[in-house]
């Protein structure tokens, strides 16, 4: 996959995701707001940087993307194993969904990434 498509995909999935999180509880929750603001802001991150030409910066943002992404989906695998999110099946998806972006991060960076640190 092209990096500049990858970016563009999971621009939007960070986007939506930390959108959901101000409307995954009614008023104000320090938690659910952070991580809206944090996926909305590495969403940003995403999209703005799809146009770039390989780089040592461009290979941060890479793994900038797949550190979140798979940590997020341990927490979340963490949560489901434990009994704190969903009390259905159902609630492995999300954290599949999450390690499917970060394994994507991973393979598509590594693919492309800048070989010289000049770049």
């Amino acid at each position: 996959m092209k990096p500049k498509l990858f970016l563009t995909i999971a621009g939007a999935f960070f986007l939506l995701d930390g959108l959901a999180g101000f409307f995954m509880v009614s008023g104000f929750d320090f938690i659910a707001w952070s991580y809206g603001i944090f996926c909305m802001s590495l969403g940003a991150l995403f999209l703005m940087t799809r146009n770039e030409a390989a780089s040592t910066a461009r290979n941060a943002v890479f793994m900038t993307g797949f550190l979140a992404s798979f940590f997020v989906s341990l927490a979340a695998y963490y949560a489901q194993w434990s009994g704190l999110f969903l009390d259905s099946p159902a609630g492995y998806i999300p954290p599949t969904l999450w390690l499917i972006v970060a394994i994507g991060f991973f393979l598509v960076g590594r693919a492309n990434m800048s070989g010289s640190a000049g770049n």
